[in-house]
């Protein structure tokens, strides 16, 4: 790494002078954030130590910034600090698990009490009963849970009882959805465009995407799929929106075809609504994917559904009746998790912390718009809910009047590795965490302080990021 020019008006590198040369990924960060008069050079040593024994310093891909500038030590409310001290404002709030916020003293003092009771029983808990009970009488359509954890092993086991109640293999998806990642990792993967139609057999296990819901409908129709799985209010919590009218015939499409319908509401599951999405939308799955708040903020995952569906994992049905799925986890249903997750739940059931939440959300997106004009920056901040997405505009489309659901699916998942990891570390380091979409998910907790602290972060880390040398628009072609 290059030492530090003392002139330099931005992250130790002076701006490039050709507007179109590309910055070097993180350089110009990087020296920043480890020559700052404010770091204590904590932050650089966390960092070291974690590159040293984690692949990129890090347990999850989004979590992998070059460089490793904020390594956490704590956190209440709405903000989080890092090893050195810096505190920042937190739109990640655990991937979206904690609607109520870092350190809610309830949730605490219930994980206190469960820690004294004991971790892991390897037995049915009293706990575990008290989580299932709750989530059920949250979500009127659900009968059964089966606890799992993480929502990425609940989607996989979903996909199991899919195939075991209809015989077929295959499981359709629409472009965008999040299914896990093991079903990419370890499935045949097909594209199926809207006028490609199913041309033959699918492969027995395979993964099929549909680029539009009317392809997922005419796909449906050949009735060779064991189970149809979307995210209710769109891929990626709505950063490409899905049609309320298009879950219901999605949904009617996979009941009519003998597909098995589920739902992903691993994020909105307990946010948009106490009983999910599939309660404002007023459309019922089969099998409800759950994880997140289900939890929290602890690892958890879980499959939901009518009492009949979630049979074959009943040993004492299966055996007699039909061959039955094996499903164990040593974390499965663990009492720790349980009095986390049911006292979150208790919380927030009358709805008030998400319609919190959700106001909060919107004005982060009109303080982040605000923002975005004043800059003169052709970005949008939009969502529903309490999403908060970042459209970057990759092909310096204008953005008059601009509506996401005209967004083309190519333009909002277009990214720009350089341009995304900058813009969260130049973020990080003037004091707000964004996630990898780019943009975040809000708690109840965040206050007009928090949102204003925020945009302020924002703003400053788009002046970095012009200084370094970015074109903030129309990058894909440059």
């Amino acid at each position: 790494m290059s030492k530090m020019k003392p002139e330099s008006p931005i992250y130790g590198q002076q701006a490039s002078q050709d507007a179109k040369q590309k910055p070097k990924p993180m350089q110009n960060f990087s020296e920043m954030e480890n020559s700052s008069e404010s770091q204590t050079g904590v932050a650089g040593i966390s960092e070291k130590r974690a590159l040293a024994v984690l692949p990129g310093g890090a347990s999850h891909d989004a979590r992998q910034l070059s460089p490793l500038s904020f390594v956490a030590a704590h956190a209440q409310g709405a903000e989080k600090t890092g090893t050195d001290g810096r505190s920042v404002t937190d739109l990640q709030c655990g991937n979206g698990s904690l609607i109520l916020g870092h350190g809610h003293p309830t949730v605490l003092a219930a994980c206190e009490t469960a820690l004294k009771e004991g971790l892991n029983f390897s037995a049915t808990s009293e706990r575990e009963i008290l989580w299932a009970e709750t989530v059920c009488a949250l979500m009127p359509g659900i009968q059964k849970v089966r606890f799992t954890a993480s929502g990425n092993e609940a989607c996989m086991l979903a996909f199991a009882i899919a195939r075991e109640r209809t015989g077929r293999s295959p499981v359709l998806t629409l472009r965008g959805h999040y299914c896990g990642w093991i079903a990419p990792a370890s499935m045949p993967c097909t594209t199926l465009e809207l006028d490609d139609g199913l041309q033959g057999t699918l492969p027995g296990y395979a993964l099929v995407t549909a680029t539009t819901p009317q392809a997922a409908c005419e796909a449906l129709s050949s009735k060779q799929f064991a189970a149809l799985i979307i995210e209710p209010t769109g891929g990626s919590f709505g950063k490409y929106p899905l049609g309320a009218e298009w879950v219901s015939e999605l949904a009617a499409a996979a009941h009519a075809s003998g597909t098995i319908c589920i739902f992903d509401e691993t994020i909105t599951g307990f946010r948009v609504a106490p009983g999910g999405a599939q309660s404002l939308l007023n459309v019922q799955p089969d099998l409800t994917v759950l994880g997140k708040i289900l939890g929290g903020g602890l690892p958890c995952g879980a499959i939901a559904g009518k009492d009949e569906i979630l049979a074959p994992l009943d040993n004492r049905i299966s055996q007699s009746q039909r061959p039955g799925i094996s499903h164990m986890g040593t974390g499965n249903g663990s009492p720790l998790v349980a009095a986390a997750g049911t006292a979150t739940l208790k919380l927030i059931a009358d709805g008030k912390a998400g319609n919190a939440a959700e106001v909060a959300a919107e004005a982060v997106r009109e303080a982040f718009n605000n923002v975005l004009e004043e800059a003169g920056i052709q970005w949008r901040a939009y969502g529903q809910h309490s999403a908060v997405h970042l459209f970057l505009n990759p092909n310096d489309r204008s953005l008059r009047d601009v509506d996401p659901t005209t967004i083309s699916f190519e333009e909002a998942s277009a990214k720009s590795p350089v341009l995304n990891n900058d813009l969260r570390v130049a973020c990080l380091h003037h004091g707000l965490d964004i996630n990898g979409w780019p943009g975040g998910t809000v708690s109840a907790v965040h206050q007009a302080g928090d949102i204003q602290k925020a945009a302020s972060a924002f703003s400053s880390a788009l002046q970095d990021l012009r200084k370094a040398g970015h074109a903030l628009t129309g990058w894909r072609s440059t």
